[in-house]
């Protein structure tokens, strides 16, 4: 079967759609970030491939088709710990993410946030909830959508860190839904496969408590954990430890590929 090309919008440092494609054997073709440190990790954990930047002006220089647009988009506007305003937040990527998908005409797009998107308002004050917004959109768009709600505690790890990933289907595709397997049913089974190989390499969380606690692990690309002895009132560790409190497990990013995975096998 043909590799699908992969583009990740809002990437921060990669560590979860961007890691879990190349793991599932996607090419990655392009990142877009904005923040320098998080830059700065993703030149070195992907080499050579070229970062957009800013998702509001994104222009690809890439010709080829794009397969599979994967998103990370701030989570601050939808967050139950924050104001919730929604699209009157500065911070909101969601329209220029949807946008990118429209105009580029992926076959596949797959964006994750936290849970809170399923019940923040639009706006201030409205009555209609934002995740309409973005169903609405992907659907004129001509995507029709499934969703889960899990996260890095199902996948073994010291923590709940609960994400809501949604997978959008171009109408352009036509899948033998006939006889196949639900969303939920194929990560469930996923998940558990995982949990009966806890004895092996496979069965650790995919971001630990240690790299929780150190944050030090996003300075590598690969290889073991380093120490590089800097206080704690170090404006590097500040940045790691920003990096990492918004960084994707990659597990839970894989469920949401390996999905990908399963449709594009499906396709006539």
């Amino acid at each position: 079967m043909q590799q699908l090309t992969q583009l990740d919008l809002c990437s921060g440092v990669g560590a979860g759609f961007p890691v879990a494609g190349t793991k599932l054997g996607f090419k990655l073709i392009g990142t877009a970030e904005i923040d320098p440190y998080c830059s700065g990790i993703l030149a070195k954990r992907f080499p050579g491939i070229r970062n957009y930047g800013d998702v509001r002006n994104l222009a690809l220089d890439y010709t080829g088709a794009i397969d599979l647009i994967t998103a990370s988009p701030p989570c601050p506007p939808f967050s139950t710990e924050g104001d919730r305003k929604g699209a009157d937040d500065e911070r909101d990527c969601f329209p220029a993410i949807l946008k990118i998908i429209a105009n580029y005409k992926p076959r596949f797009a797959v964006i994750e946030n936290v849970t809170g998107l399923l019940t923040c308002p639009e706006r201030i004050g409205d009555e209609r909830g934002y995740f309409r917004y973005v169903l609405q959109q992907l659907s004129d768009g001509g995507y029709d959508a499934e969703w889960i709600t899990l996260g890095s505690g199902h996948c073994d790890a010291p923590f709940i860190r609960e994400r809501v990933l949604l997978v959008a289907v171009s109408r352009s595709i036509e899948l033998q839904w006939q006889g196949a397997t639900t969303w939920a049913d194929q990560a469930r089974g996923w998940i558990e496969g995982k949990r009966c190989d806890r004895a092996g390499a496979s069965g650790k969380p995919g971001i630990s408590r240690e790299q929780l606690q150190s944050s030090t692990w996003l300075d590598r690309p690969t290889g073991k954990q380093i120490s590089i002895g800097v206080a704690s009132g170090n404006g590097s560790v500040r940045h790691r430890r920003a990096a990492l409190g918004n960084a994707l497990d990659w597990r839970v990013a894989s469920i949401g590929l390996r999905r990908i995975l399963y449709l594009n096998s499906i396709a006539e």
